[in-house]
């Protein structure tokens, strides 16, 4: 495959433009066929270790029969519970989950039938780079009756992208739809680069806009041991800081406020501080300082270094949990949002699970979200808290329509949600 990896631009042009432009030069045209067959050679030896998931995807990653998929695709099993799965050629088997994560999107079920199963292994996701040609894997719309995925190929679009829950983000152009998530990203070696989980809609409709988001490698490593040992793993965040950027921008994170007796506070941090590494990650401003936050779980120690005038300090600070439910699930007098939140470190409140089926699912609001602000009627309200958001809606009936402005990643969008009635097997 090393004839692959140089080829690969080569190949992309091809697809690109057609054989016909090619075949002015025949030696190109034969070399470029070479690289097509290595491609097919390829995807026909990773696609044995695609698996369906109910109407999602997921991918085999050891040879006992380990399966990554997204918790939005398998986590409504708890663990220890099985899912029927389907491998190409339509062999039906069993998998029990045996942890997820549902903020980061991952889940871990394992085969439980004998092994050696054919596998891909994951490489490190630290080394791609926007450009990188990569293969998406997967079961767009339900389209795999006997497991055989859907391929798609296209680049590397950009890495390190903050969409809240996936907080280090890689962003391809691949085609991928509904049903792809849990599905494997590779690269043209066939190894693991990502789990594709999300993607940017417009208009309302849920197709592909050239837009998607997988979940790094390197992230899952690090949740893959608490999986095993405990199931349901939490992510991790330093407590008692609120950053803000720096007046230049783009050159740190500037510590606002340190709430005192936090573990931020007691490890030495202070406000005027200007955060620029974690474990040894670059950080040029709020964002990308919690994108590598959200990369480990809960009790992980991190090294922090900032500087303080011309003076450079450093610190480690062990990582807490994630409230998960901070505030509960929004009702208020029956009206019924439908998420489980907590008070964002940056101001606003931030969703930490959607609930299926909900308003805010069919309204599309995702983990990671920080709601700034909500209008009812005639009424505007900045968010500063859980509690805020709250005695809003707890004025509100079922019904009523309300208008969110919601920082998403880099950006800010509006989303409308229509209110509904609390379910009975919710109250």
């Amino acid at each position: 495959m090393k004839a692959m990896g140089k080829a690969s631009l080569v190949l992309l042009a091809v697809l690109a433009l057609g054989a016909p432009a090619a075949r002015a030069d025949d030696a190109a045209l034969a070399h470029a066929r070479a690289v097509e067959r290595d491609l097919v050679a390829l995807i026909e030896r990773v696609s044995q270790a695609f698996v369906v998931i109910g109407g999602g995807s997921g991918v085999i990653v050891s040879p006992e029969g380990d399966i990554l998929t997204n918790d939005h695709v398998a986590g409504s099993r708890n663990v220890g519970q099985t899912w029927t799965v389907m491998r190409p050629g339509g062999v039906i088997e069993t998998a029990r989950m045996i942890g997820k994560d549902p903020r980061g999107d991952i889940a871990l079920l394992r085969l439980e039938g004998k092994g050696p199963y054919p596998f891909v292994p994951m490489a490190d996701s630290d080394q791609v780079q926007a450009g990188d040609a990569v293969i998406a894997l997967g079961n767009p719309f339900g389209f795999s009756k006997d497991g055989t995925p859907h391929v798609t190929l296209g680049v590397v679009s950009a890495v390190h992208r903050y969409q809240g829950g996936y907080s280090d983000a890689i962003q391809t152009d691949t085609a991928i739809n509904p049903g792809n998530s849990g599905g494997p990203l590779l690269d043209l070696e066939g190894r693991v680069i990502g789990i594709n989980g999300r993607i940017a809609v417009r208009f309302g409709t849920r197709a592909n806009t050239g837009v998607g988001y997988a979940i790094p490698t390197n992230q899952i490593r690090d949740f893959i041991p608490h999986f095993r040992e405990k199931g349901i793993v939490h992510h991790g965040l330093v407590p008692g800081i609120v950053l803000r950027d720096t007046p230049r921008g783009g050159d740190g994170a500037l510590v606002e406020r340190v709430t005192a007796g936090s573990a931020a506070a007691e490890k030495g941090l202070r406000a005027g501080d200007v955060i620029v590494e974690v474990d040894g990650r670059a950080v040029n401003n709020p964002q990308r300082f919690q994108g590598i936050i959200g990369t480990y779980p809960a009790g992980q120690t991190v090294a922090i270094v900032a500087r303080r005038g011309d003076d450079t300090v450093k610190v480690e600070v062990a990582l807490e949990p994630r409230s998960a439910d901070e505030g509960g699930t929004v009702v208020g007098r029956g009206a019924y949002l439908g998420v489980r939140m907590s008070t964002h470190q940056g101001g606003g409140v931030e969703v930490e699970e959607v609930v299926k089926d909900s308003p805010a699912e069919q309204a599309g609001l995702a983990t990671g979200d920080v709601i700034k602000r909500i209008v009812a009627g005639r009424a505007s309200h900045d968010l500063a808290d859980v509690n805020t958001l709250v005695n809003v809606l707890s004025r509100l009936e079922p019904g009523a329509a309300i208008k969110l402005t919601i920082a998403r990643g880099e950006g800010t969008v509006e989303v409308e949600v229509k209110l509904g009635r609390r379910p009975a097997n919710q109250r």
